[in-house]
């Protein structure tokens, strides 16, 4: 059995050089909504009705190219694949369609992962899916420990950066009071001032170890969250490593609180690996008067956070890499090419949203798209 007898939208592939307003008019004649990318008659990408709804929340021009918005979770196989094979593709892959090609690598169709299980019925072995579906559950479990416990080891940087100056300056009151004490200076008034001041420091390195410790704290259940607070949630954590870098954080947001429904833990985890890749990159590179921007943008039902730097930008030969599991460019510098993955993970099947990458004229700019 064949998948190409499964398969659909023969008739719906476009250049990937494509207008966004050639693309709705090619997605109109398809009745589920969707595009296949062409680039030299090989498929690349996927174009969806909800790509296009992100689209036009940031794109004002039809003619513009609209490529960049695709999505990318697809894999080519030969339409005289067995079903079986794409069974297990879907089982052990974080895929959800598949794109036909021929001997001649031409198009020839899309297999989604929900037409196949429809079309199989009840001839699925139950069974075997569930249990590949726990096999991937437990691989995905293992990677989101794996990426914790590094990010665990940067939380140790960025708690010796928080630590540092409360630190100093607590030693600083111990030395005034030995000095007042030698000098016969030492009163009960300054005693009681300098003792304030040492248990508002001492108050302020407790509250930054709770700010971590809750850091960690998954959330089980969905709930509604403001994201400009689990926004901050972040930046607390990371902002005195970037103030020790000399790196100017600008946060841009809406005066009229969002909330969005899904795992504000999560989603904070997500904001600071994209800060902490940001900061690597502007150490890294040296850049005079580094800067990263945090942006809130609504339209309608639709909301955009980026998180934008100004060094230089992602080189276009591994931009489409940059989300792909245990691929890192600091592996010579104890990198584990899972913080990106995990993000993309996060955004798309926890939030039930889209995180993509691309490069302004200053830097890289990652955005996450989400639905209010």
């Amino acid at each position: 059995m064949s998948l190409k007898e499964i398969s659909s939208y023969q008739n719906f592939f476009i250049d990937y050089k494509a207008s966004l307003k050639e693309v709705i008019a090619k997605m109109n004649l398809n009745s589920n909504g969707s595009v296949v990318f062409i680039k030299d008659k090989f498929p690349i990408a996927m174009l969806t009705q909800s790509d296009i709804i992100n689209a036009l929340g940031e794109v004002g021009d039809l003619s513009e190219n609209i490529y960049e918005y695709a999505t990318k979770d697809i894999i080519s196989v030969d339409e005289n694949s067995p079903i079986e094979f794409a069974l297990q593709l879907f089982s052990k892959h974080n895929i959800r369609r598949i794109i036909l090609i021929d001997k001649e690598k031409h198009f020839r169709g899309v297999v989604l992962q929900e037409s196949l299980f429809d079309y199989l019925g009840e001839d699925i072995d139950k069974f075997k899916i569930e249990q590949e579906v726990e096999r991937r559950l437990e691989r995905e479990y293992f990677l989101m420990q794996q990426s914790k416990l590094a990010t665990m080891g940067e939380m140790i940087g960025h708690i010796a950066h928080q630590w540092r100056q409360p630190l100093a300056e607590l030693g600083g009151v111990f030395m005034n009071l030995d000095s007042a004490y030698e000098f016969g200076e030492l009163n009960g008034k300054y005693l009681k001032e300098k003792v304030k001041n040492g248990n508002e420091l001492i108050k302020y390195m407790s509250n930054t170890i709770d700010d971590f410790r809750n850091f960690f704290i998954p959330n089980r259940d969905k709930e509604l969250f403001e994201l400009s607070k689990y926004i901050q949630s972040a930046v607390n954590i990371i902002e005195a490593t970037l103030t020790y870098h000399h790196i100017k954080l600008d946060i841009i947001a809406t005066s009229t609180p969002i909330y969005i429904l899904g795992y504000p833990s999560e989603f904070s985890q997500v904001i600071l690996n994209l800060l902490n890749n940001a900061k690597d990159v502007l150490v890294e590179r040296e850049i005079k008067e580094p800067k990263i921007k945090i942006e809130i943008e609504r339209l309608e039902s639709i909301v955009t956070i980026s998180v934008s730097d100004n060094a230089g930008g992602v080189p276009n030969e591994i931009i489409n890499k940059i989300f792909d599991i245990y691929f890192s460019t600091k592996m010579n510098k104890g990198g584990t090419g899972l913080g990106l993955y995990m993000s993309k993970l996060i955004i798309e099947t926890k939030l039930k949203g889209k995180i993509n990458t691309s490069n302004t004229k200053n830097g890289a700019k990652f955005s996450i798209i989400l639905k209010i």
